[in-house]
């Protein structure tokens, strides 16, 4: 797991008016109550910072921070 993408995606969650205080990176996007909307706005903030292409459906509610932080990675990003 690349903890700097994770620490990435809590940061653009808090800015997106999440509470992340308790957010880990087991946390499901569902469990912090992103609806599609909110996941797709998540997925654009993302797109820009990483300078990537996010797929509609590649971000999910169920899915874990972790495993949002997986999916960006295997885009090859690098992250200072």
């Amino acid at each position: 797991m690349d903890t700097s993408i994770t620490r990435h995606i809590v940061t653009v969650l808090t800015e997106l008016d999440v509470p992340t205080a308790d957010v880990t990176p087991e946390t499901t996007f569902e469990a912090m109550e992103i609806d599609s909307l909110l996941l797709e706005e998540l997925a654009l903030r993302l797109q820009r910072s990483f300078g990537i292409e996010i797929e509609i459906g590649e971000l999910v509610p169920e899915q874990t921070v972790a495993e949002a932080a997986a999916v960006i990675a295997a885009k090859s990003v690098a992250v200072a």
